[in-house]
């Protein structure tokens, strides 16, 4: 007999619960469970599994479904190979829109025919049967294998709509791979034959940007911008390219085009960034304030913009001089207490003691902050969410173990890229880089970004290089070493541009600053080699020889 399925449900009202449970309960062989909130759901995922979760997208005074599918999946509480179903009553492009972006197996709208829910939770488990091997490898993390194993079910003679998810599955890990062309070629196949398939065009549109082919992201988002399913989020995409390139008048421009109610907490996030890149410091308060009110109903949500305006006040603070930084630390504190009170979860109080520490630095009270980090709960990073980890590595670092601060650095990073929206890896990245910066880390996060382009450079694998080198440069703008490197691996790759960084502005740091012996060699040879690049500006003139990436 084989294993049982287990399925949990997770819905507020009573009777819905327990009328999708006992319409599951005849299918057979699953084992069915049910939680009329997401923090019920978490708490049990704290000591099993499930590989099927089937979520009703309105979860009354709480997170709605779509929320927690992005934080478990992000705090890791969920395998990769979990499956997921929404059932909505919500018929809006923005509700629906917001569903489809987090890829689900299933979507359902209300009212719906018993046929209709079994007719989808049988083709699941179908699906499943097929793919149970590669889900398997998914789980432990082997991408490659899982990849190896679909292209071996594509040989075979499968139900067509069957076919279809497997080879959706299969983009999705080539993408997670950083095989994009391959990835490109799915998206591009599936979209000839009906340009509407909105997983292909999202999965086309992160092939672009993750090429750095930003031309080609602006094209796919225009197309999207005259969908309502797609608008806001392709809003959201144009506000990030945008800010990424400094044009912070633009990114907010193309933000205000989503009303201020609608916005999700990263897309506020990266507006009040933009805000406060513009010395906006007041509207960038006023617009946190505004969405604690909007979300005062909802627990979770309120607090979570709590925690954000705290760490706002945080900010504040660390960019005043010593001796004004008591008012904007006063508010923070608060802050953080009404966002952890009555809060007994770990991660929850976590990152309210990780912000109580960094306050602590600012006034120079290391002995309390060390006294707020040796607590238990503290050190214990699995579930841990990337903000959380970036403002410990704040703390650590300033209490003088600055190796452990760039092991948290890298476990963010890696936590960030597990994010599905846009807005959410660009705040991060941004929070990631100004703390880099302002804990004198950057030059040894760019040192090590460089190696890792270095070795893939060698390896042949130019596009992850290109990305290597990119973050090198984000950090350390102006080294001319990791500009040669950049600007070869572009070379290399027959593009002009590789996201915000084109040949044009890199040749044009190089010729304006001295440049070592070695570094005019490099640069004399790349000319002669790629004698195009003569052309964007007067190269300088020295002879000799140049090595490879390095």
């Amino acid at each position: 007999m084989s294993q049982r399925l287990r399925v949990a449900i997770i819905e507020d009202n009573a009777t819905a619960r327990a009328t999708i449970r006992s319409h599951l309960i005849v299918l057979g062989n699953l084992e069915v469970a049910s939680f009329s909130t997401g923090t019920e759901l978490k708490n049990a995922l704290k000591k099993q599994n499930f590989e099927l979760l089937i979520f009703d997208f309105h979860l009354g005074q709480r997170r709605n479904g779509v929320e927690w599918v992005q934080i478990l999946r992000q705090s890791q509480f969920i395998q990769p190979s979990t499956g997921i179903v929404f059932i909505t009553a919500d018929r809006l492009p923005q509700t629906i829109g917001q569903i489809i972006d987090t890829h689900p197996d299933l979507l359902l709208l209300k009212p719906y025919t018993i046929n209709a829910l079994h007719r989808g939770v049988n083709h699941y488990l179908e699906y499943r049967k097929h793919a149970a091997t590669a889900l398997r490898y998914m789980d432990e993390g082997n991408t490659a294998a899982a990849i190896t194993t679909l292209d071996k079910r594509r040989r075979e003679k499968l139900p067509p709509r069957v076919a279809t998810d497997l080879e959706k599955l299969r983009a999705r890990l080539l993408l997670q791979k950083g095989d994009y062309p391959a990835a490109l070629a799915i998206y591009e196949r599936t979209l000839a034959q009906s340009n509407k398939v909105l997983w292909a065009q999202w999965g086309k549109l992160k092939c672009h940007y993750q090429t750095g082919d930003w031309s080609a992201c602006h094209a796919s988002l225009d197309d999207m911008l005259e969908t309502l399913l797609t608008r806001d989020k392709a809003f959201e995409w144009l506000a990030c390219l945008s800010f990424e390139q400094a044009a912070y008048e633009k990114a907010e421009f193309f933000l205000d085009h989503i009303q201020d109610s609608e916005l999700s907490l990263p897309a506020t996030r990266l507006k009040t960034m933009t805000y406060q890149k513009q010395n906006r410091i007041i509207e960038s308060i006023d617009l946190l304030q505004k969405k604690r009110e909007y979300n005062r109903s909802t627990k979770e949500r309120f607090d979570e913009f709590t925690f954000e305006l705290a760490e706002f006040y945080l900010s504040i603070a660390q960019e005043s001089p010593h001796n004004h930084r008591e008012e904007s630390l006063s508010q923070a504190r608060k802050l953080m207490g009404v966002a952890a009170r009555s809060q007994s979860d770990l991660q929850v109080q976590q990152r309210h003691d990780y912000l109580l520490a960094y306050s602590y630095v600012m006034e120079d009270q290391l002995s309390k902050a060390r006294e707020v980090i040796n607590r238990e709960h503290m050190n214990v990073f699995q579930r841990s969410s990337a903000s959380t980890l970036i403002v410990a590595a704040r703390v650590v670092n300033s209490l003088g173990d600055e190796k452990r601060a760039l092991e948290m650095l890298e476990l963010a990073r890696n936590k960030s890229e597990l994010g599905e929206m846009p807005a959410e890896q660009q705040t991060l990245q941004t929070r990631m880089l100004t703390a880099e910066k302002d804990t004198g880390l950057a030059d040894k996060r760019a040192e090590q970004f460089n190696e890792q382009g270095q070795q893939l450079f060698v390896k042949k694998q130019y596009l992850d290089a290109l990305a290597a080198f990119y973050r090198a440069l984000q950090l350390t703008p102006d080294e001319p070493a990791y500009q040669l490197n950049m600007l070869q691996t572009l070379l290399v790759c027959d593009t002009d541009s590789y996201r915000a960084m084109t040949l044009q502005t890199l040749i044009a740091g190089l010729l304006t600053q001295p440049l070592s012996d070695n570094n005019q060699r490099r640069y004399k040879q790349l000319v002669q080699q790629y004698p195009h690049i003569a052309t964007v500006t007067k190269a300088p003139d020295n002879n000799s020889s140049a090595s490879e990436a390095g």
